[in-house]
């Protein structure tokens, strides 16, 4: 029974880690996904409000600005991700260096 409960512990961390992953990237996308909606609302409402080649003007610059810094975010975003990742991975392979090590000590 004990190596059975050796052998099930690094499986149950494994499933605590992938669900803790998991919801973190669920939490991100949700989040991204409410964000580009409350964006695209907001330009479509000042879009709408364009009467004069100022206005115009004023939205095209606004958008530059917009994509400017959405692709600063991207960025930002990719490298967060990158981390996550790469903490992600060293986790596991913790988990698995332990398991293994505590399985090759009881032979």
């Amino acid at each position: 029974m004990n190596d059975f409960n050796a052998l099930a512990e690094p499986i149950k961390k494994l499933i605590e880690l992938n669900k803790t992953q998991f919801e973190k990237l669920a939490a991100a996308q949700q989040e991204s996904a409410k964000n580009y909606i409350a964006l695209t609302e907001a330009r479509i409402k000042a879009a709408s409000t364009i009467n004069d080649p100022e206005a115009l003007k004023q939205f095209t610059n606004e958008q530059i600005k917009l994509a400017q810094s959405g692709y600063e975010k991207m960025v930002n975003d990719g490298q967060s991700l990158f981390k996550d990742a790469k903490d992600y991975n060293e986790q596991l392979l913790n988990i698995i260096k332990q398991s293994s090590s505590s399985y090759t000590d009881k032979k």
